[in-house]
């Protein structure tokens, strides 16, 4: 019996051009490291292992325990080596073959000499002064705190970000996989959406696409007709005519790319009049801001676009009065639009967010205090080859709007009576999402456009399968 492929998603050559790059910034020794699959409740019963981003970008299997040690000045092989734990002798067993360090080496772009035992770091790095890059988990932690080798500097990780932030051919390739996958399960979700059936039936019709296509998802889907709340993660409601589901998912194929899609329908397929404007609203401002992603253009002022229009849309709905350009500038769209636009995606949902604000805002950048305004999680200038998800909203939040320090500045422009009937009603909360990727020239590519997002078409796809 052989060994499981090694699910790389660039050619070996791919990896080692990204390691040289890498390379030319580091002053000193860089660990990057896989981490370790967590435990449930116990050791021998663990989540799935993924392992960490930066790992895979730069070419290392995906095995745990395992590092790779970049030097500076590395040309991508000589330089660079793969730490790897050997399997133990009754892993067989339990887990089947593993792959030869041959294999490892050939899909990483290494000398198969360069694949070497945990324990020769110390002796690769010669009591010189390393630093490293860990996803959060404690084991990988408790090794490089054994060595002394502290995280890296901010300058180390920016390198990082710097190469991460636009995506090749072969990242863009893994991420329309992923996106025709995420297509094909929002699709069969939909389906399964119809009055009387529960939260938890779409969310399983869902799971069985990506099991079916060897995909996993890239967060904790979100299936409820409770879309106000931003990240809800249980399935117990019951469908009814006339709720707003919301569906909030992507697939993460098996090299680690992710996607994420939002849609919103009416079940039972048809939407009321408030549900319609506002659908269409939110649809506007999503379809202006992706026109408006072309490279050199500051991701917050797409997102301030987004406002402007979300705020048009409340004018005409009678649920604020006045400008909306003058509504938009005091941030009145916080009370209904209260997050950002968008984030980066790649490897990760929320790509590099492990990274902090060092990844999604540019140097002397930072987040506004305002409520709303500081989750917006990106402040860039666009570039060809970044990806970004755009996914403005409209939200109707019961305890936002019992929360006078919020409410009280705009009740001059707030017409109260109309936004407590629609809380009254349960309206929810409508959110539409695509994953796109700005190119050098002419409209993004929206790697999601296969899954329609027209009211009519959205409302004929949802109860089909029922």
């Amino acid at each position: 019996m052989n060994a499981q492929p090694i699910p790389m998603t660039a050619p070996a050559s791919v990896y080692q051009q990204r390691r040289a790059r890498l390379g030319k910034a580091l002053d000193q020794p860089l660990v990057v490291c896989a981490g370790y699959a967590p435990a449930r409740n116990y050791p021998s019963n663990p989540h799935p292992f993924r392992a960490g981003s930066s790992y895979l970008y730069l070419g290392g299997p995906p095995i745990e325990g395992a590092a790779l040690l970049i030097e500076p000045g590395t040309d991508g092989d000589d330089g660079c080596t793969l730490l790897r734990p050997p399997p133990g002798p009754d892993d067989a067993l339990w887990m089947g073959p593993s792959p030869s360090d041959a294999a490892l080496a050939a899909a990483a772009g290494l000398a198969q000499a360069r694949v070497v035992e945990p324990e020769m770091i110390e002796l690769l790095l010669a009591g010189r002064a390393g630093t490293a890059v860990s996803p959060p988990c404690a084991a990988t932690h408790a090794w490089l705190g054994s060595l002394r080798v502290p995280p890296a500097s901010d300058a180390d990780l920016l390198a990082i970000i710097n190469l991460r932030l636009i995506k090749d051919e072969h990242e863009l390739a893994a991420m329309r996989r992923a996106a025709e996958v995420t297509v094909e399960a929002h699709r069969a979700a939909l389906g399964a959406a119809g009055p009387g059936r529960h939260e938890a039936d779409i969310a399983a019709a869902y799971h069985a696409v990506l099991v079916a296509r060897q995909c996993r998802p890239s967060f904790t889907p979100i299936t409820t007709v409770r879309g106000e709340t931003l990240h809800v993660q249980s399935y117990t409601n019951r469908l009814k005519n006339g709720d707003l589901l919301l569906i909030d998912a992507g697939a993460e194929e098996p090299g680690g790319y992710a996607c994420d899609v939002t849609r919103t329908a009416p079940v039972g397929g048809e939407w009321n009049p408030t549900q319609r404007h506002l659908y269409d609203t939110v649809l506007r401002a999503q379809r202006e801001t992706i026109a408006a992603c072309v490279p050199g253009r500051r991701f917050r002022e797409v997102h301030d676009l987004a406002a402007r229009i979300i705020c048009e849309g409340l004018v005409q709905a009678e649920l604020l009065r006045g400008d909306p350009s003058e509504l938009a500038a005091r941030y009145a769209h916080t009370l209904f639009f209260c997050h950002g636009l968008g984030h980066l995606i790649g490897l990760d949902v929320h790509d590099m967010e492990d990274f902090g604000d060092l990844t999604g805002y540019a140097p002397g950048r930072s987040r506004r205090p305002e409520f709303g305004n500081k989750f917006l999680r990106l402040d860039r200038d666009l570039d060809t080859g970044m990806c970004v998800t755009i996914e403005p909203g409209v939200y109707f939040v019961p305890a936002l709007w019992e929360r006078q320090d919020l409410v009280g500045p705009f009740a001059d422009v707030v017409n109260r009576p109309a936004v407590d009937a629609l809380l009254a009603g349960n309206f929810g909360g409508i959110r539409i999402e695509e994953t796109i990727c700005v190119r050098e020239s002419g409209q993004p590519e929206v790697l999601t456009e296969a899954l329609p997002n027209d009211a009519d078409a959205v409302a004929e796809m949802i109860g089909t399968r029922v």
